[in-house]
């Protein structure tokens, strides 16, 4: 074959490689999913980042003397979000989570808890309530005055969360490793205001068809927990926030019962 139509047909070739290629190119950057989004959504089907942060006795400076009963609400308004176009609406999904959280005392100053419970996509054509569940523990590192005139106690503490869960991304577990910290506010024998926050990183794995999620990502969980040591009832409110670019926060609340 001569040189020159040697050299037409190779230049044909990668021009049509070069076409297929834009356009396949083009087709996959239609509806890119942003960076973390996927492991943002595989949280959300666990307690880890679905459910409010958990205000256990550990965060009082007190010690839990019997089993209690934690029921738990978290809610997110769009789960969606990072996917919306930056000019003109789109379907938004809320997710609405429930859980109920056993704690058991492990010691003076830490707990086990065990949570089950259900996380609820809301939107047209959603598949429903997903079951999950967790096991977590934490643990009392210190507990030390701040002001006594004010009978105000600063208390650091570990935590650690293993979860799993069945949402849309396939089979998700997560292991979180969290610094809780609480300022405990008014007397050991009166009602306590305790604020708290607990900065963490948690590492995501699912299993799925669609392909697989290995990556971490870290969150903040933050509330105020309303406590009386005389008391069998307490309560908190709070959020978790997973740091993903335009993501909401998840808010929620907390009603427990037992512990003295």
């Amino acid at each position: 074959m001569p040189t020159a139509i040697r050299r037409r047909a190779l230049l044909g070739v990668a021009c049509v490689v070069l076409i297929v290629a834009r356009r396949v190119a083009a087709q996959s950057l239609g509806t890119p999913s942003p960076p973390g989004f996927p492991e943002y959504l595989a949280l959300l089907g666990t307690p880890t980042a679905s459910l409010p942060p958990l205000a256990t006795y550990t965060l009082t400076g007190i010690a839990q003397r019997s089993p209690q009963l934690v029921a738990r609400y978290g809610y997110v308004a769009d789960i969606t979000r990072p996917l919306a176009p930056s000019t003109g609406g789109h379907a938004a999904r809320s997710l609405d989570s429930f859980g109920l959280t056993g704690v058991l005392p492990a010691g003076l100053g830490a707990t086990i808890s065990l949570t089950a419970g259900l996380s609820n996509e809301r939107c047209t054509g959603c598949a429903g309530s997903r079951f999950m569940a967790s096991l977590a523990s934490d643990y009392r590192i210190l507990s030390t005055s701040v002001d006594a005139s004010a009978a105000t106690r600063l208390t650091v503490g570990t935590s650690g969360e293993i979860g799993i869960g069945h949402p849309a991304a396939g089979t998700t577990w997560t292991a979180d490793v969290g610094i809780p910290l609480a300022l405990a506010v008014g007397g050991a024998t009166g009602t306590q205001i305790i604020p708290f926050v607990t900065p963490s990183f948690a590492l995501v794995a699912t299993s799925s068809g669609g392909g697989d999620i290995r990556a971490g990502r870290g969150l903040i969980g933050a509330g105020v927990s309303l406590f009386n040591a005389k008391s069998m009832l307490a309560a908190s409110a709070g959020f978790q926030y997973v740091f993903v670019s335009n993501t909401e926060l998840q808010f929620g609340i907390a009603l427990s019962l037992g512990g003295r």
